[in-house]
C-alpha cells in the first residue's frame, strides 16, 4: 500500500482554504477522509498551532486532506500563498490511501 504525507483539515479549516486558492492556477480540491473507519493519524508538523508538540494523535473522521507535498510546490507559493500559510500550521500525517478513502464503486 503506497502512504503519503497528508495535510489533515477540519470541515471549517477546509472551506477557509478553498478561499485561499487561485480557481484558475492553484487549486487544493476536494478530498474528504470518506473510509467508514479511518483510524487515526500521528501529527508530524512540529508547527501545527493546535498540536504545538508533534506526535500527536489526530482523529480522521471528519476530516478533510490534502497532499502536504502542497506545501513544497513553487506554483502554491505563487499563486496561493496564504493557502500555503494556512497548511503549514496544519497537522500533517503519513497515512495509506487505502486507509483514509473509502474504496471506488464502479
Amino acid at each position: 500500500m503506497a502512504t503519503q504525507n497528508w495535510c489533515i483539515l477540519t470541515a471549517a479549516q477546509f472551506a477557509t482554504a478553498q478561499t485561499l486558492d487561485d480557481d484558475e492556477n492553484y487549486m487544493i480540491g476536494d478530498r474528504p477522509v470518506d473510509n467508514a473507519a479511518p483510524g487515526v493519524g500521528i501529527n508530524l508538523n512540529p508547527d501545527a498551532t493546535e498540536f504545538p508538540d508533534g506526535g500527536e494523535v489526530v482523529t480522521l473522521v471528519g476530516k478533510y486532506v490534502c497532499p502536504k507535498r502542497m506545501t513544497d510546490d513553487p506554483d502554491c507559493l505563487i499563486y496561493a500563498p496564504d493557502l500555503r500559510s494556512l497548511l503549514l500550521t496544519l497537522p500533517w500525517a503519513m497515512l495509506e490511501s487505502e486507509t483514509i478513502f473509502a474504496p471506488v464503486v464502479e
